[in-house]
């Protein structure tokens, strides 16, 4: 946008926002001549951010500096310079970039914890620039809503074709449960992580959890219920079920990670086991 369009956005006159760039408060935009200069939603959101900051009261320019460096630690905000691709590029090539940053974003996230992460901790390990990771993220916490958002695909999407041609109820279970096990071992630390973003005050991490939690065990629920109608296994709460095997094979897959005591094969029998002698029927 134009600087005319900024100042109907933000609510701020022209030297106001003139004059929060010549004090490095707002970064600068990107210049396609002497006269002509565009702006962004990042600049926008860093007006409103000053105007919140300040309250309409005078506040020394220190105090502002010093609260939009937090906020920008916080939220790993877009750095103050932009570097604007020069070349078209094509929907496809945007997919694979994106699912490049968020491949190794699970790996960095995973060994550096999602608070200790930076956004130049993933784009230096890809070796792009800064400003092409906010051509696909708004910031490091829409990333990290992304990679969970991957993780789930993963799991979901890895079960639903593993249990294409298997029509046992005991056999789809278990194989579900092995797809489970082989993406926890990979994923655990990023969904610990965002276990622990619970306790922070934004709503977003438990909405997330729930919604991966809702995602896991409806195809369970569903295979319970058409078992159930089909008088495979006895009647039962199929979604109280369901949950009960989805934490059953999560703090099993955790037991398997505590030592060598125990294999795959081992736990996958015991709840084949459990849940054969309890419900299912003679036929």
């Amino acid at each position: 946008m134009k600087i005319k369009e900024l100042v109907e956005k933000s609510g701020l006159p022209r030297s106001s926002i003139q004059y929060y760039l010549r004090e490095g408060l707002l970064h600068p935009p990107l210049k396609t001549g002497k006269t002509m200069a565009y702006y962004d939603e990042s600049h926008l959101h860093r007006l409103k951010q000053i105007k919140n900051l300040k309250k309409d009261a005078r506040v020394p320019l220190s105090f502002l500096r010093e609260r939009l460096k937090e906020t920008e630690e916080e939220s790993q905000s877009p750095p103050r310079q932009y570097d604007i691709p020069r070349k078209v590029i094509t929907t496809n090539e945007k997919k694979k970039k994106k699912a490049a940053i968020i491949k190794k974003a699970i790996e960095v996230f995973s060994q550096k914890g999602y608070h200790r992460t930076k956004v130049v901790d993933i784009t230096d390990s890809l070796n792009i620039s800064t400003g092409t990771f906010y051509i696909y993220f708004k910031n490091k916490r829409d990333l990290f809503v992304e990679v969970i958002d991957d993780v789930f695909r993963n799991i979901v999407g890895e079960a639903a074709s593993s249990i294409k041609t298997e029509r046992d109820f005991l056999k789809r279970l278990e194989i579900r449960g092995q797809v489970f096990y082989n993406n926890y071992t990979k994923y655990n630390e990023i969904l610990n992580q965002l276990r622990a973003e619970i306790t922070s005050d934004d709503l977003w991490p438990e909405e997330k959890l729930k919604k991966i939690y809702h995602g896991l065990t409806k195809p369970v629920i569903r295979e319970i219920q058409n078992a159930s109608e089909e008088g495979v296994i006895k009647e039962i709460d199929s979604d109280l079920l369901a949950y009960a095997l989805t934490g059953l094979i999560e703090i099993m897959s955790f037991r398997l990670s505590l030592d060598s005591k125990y294999s795959l094969r081992d736990v996958m029998a015991f709840i084949g086991d459990l849940i054969g002698s309890r419900l299912v029927t003679s036929k």
